[in-house]
């Protein structure tokens, strides 16, 4: 079972690499913890540290923000700055839609300051669709239905 908490999702990835040759029956994932979850259970075994890693370096920082970060004083502050106005390459980018207001209705889909676009795009790249859907290991993700505000659990099922 893996929680949400951004930087949480970094120490996951540890974990599963120190814990070595782990084969889950089960992975169950919420937020970052889901992210993590299709990583594990959308691998074969002997791919999925290596997916983890590049998803993992895929979002970070860029390394603009990252020397800004470091500087004294305004330093954390320009590096966030930066992540706001531009994203993190790989995971999220600024929606210019968002920003039209309520003059245009735009829904649920549109709406957020962020577009996890690039997320999704990452994780086509990074988990082995036929695999994931053969339900081994099972994988079950919480989110969120954004035009209800309903708690979605879904499940894979064995083949």
């Amino acid at each position: 079972m893996l929680q949400g908490g951004g930087a949480l999702g970094a120490y996951q990835a540890g974990v599963y690499q120190q814990e070595g040759a782990i084969e889950p029956d089960w992975v169950i994932g919420t937020s970052i913890g889901a992210i993590n979850a299709s990583l594990i259970a959308g691998n074969l075994p002997e791919m999925r540290l290596e997916r983890l890693r590049k998803f993992w370096d895929r979002v970070r920082h860029n390394p603009f923000a990252q020397m800004l970060g470091a500087a004294p004083y305004l330093g954390q502050w320009a590096a966030n700055a930066v992540t706001i106005s531009a994203g993190v390459h790989g995971f999220f980018e600024p929606n210019p839609w968002a920003f039209a207001g309520v003059r245009i209705p735009l829904g649920a889909e549109l709406a957020g300051y962020y577009s996890t676009r690039p997320l999704e795009r990452t994780l086509e790249k990074l988990t082995d669709q036929k695999f994931l859907n053969s339900g081994r290991p099972r994988l079950t993700v919480g989110a969120a239905n954004l035009n209800n505000c309903a708690s979605v659990t879904r499940a894979s099922r064995r083949i």
